[in-house]
């Protein structure tokens, strides 16, 4: 697998603070790895849509990078969760979670176990003695 970050390198900590789903999607809106609390209460097809309604989100938002810079990521909130959208080179990483909390304390929480997870997968860094 290609991807910068795989969902199974996220630690434990990425499920809590009510964060009840965390999966990486294609661009093309295929899920490829996954960690869960509560499955996403959807059939296969509509889970299959949401993704795919997900990364087409990112790939218009990418038409306005010139513009206003990369996203960093995107937020929708609904009645009763919060969808993160965080991109990652060409995929997606998406996050589930309930409304409590504080919004940007709680993306805040996400990107460092983002860079957190990168640092893990990409192992010590080595440092020159010269």
């Amino acid at each position: 697998m290609s991807q910068t970050i795989e969902a199974m390198h996220l630690d434990e900590r990425m499920l809590g603070d009510g964060i009840d789903f965390v999966g990486l999607i294609t661009k093309n809106g295929r899920l490829v790895d996954c960690k869960n609390k509560n499955r996403l209460k959807l059939s296969k097809e509509q889970e299959e849509m949401f993704f795919m309604s997900c990364s087409l989100q990112q790939k218009m938002n990418q038409d306005y990078d010139e513009d206003f810079g990369q996203v960093r990521y995107s937020v929708t909130e609904r009645d009763n969760h919060r969808i993160i959208m965080i991109p990652q080179e060409s995929d997606t990483l998406i996050f589930v979670m309930d409304n409590g909390g504080e919004l940007l304390l709680r993306v805040k929480r996400v990107l460092d176990a983002i860079r957190h997870a990168k640092s893990l997968k990409q192992g010590p860094k080595r440092h020159d003695m010269t």
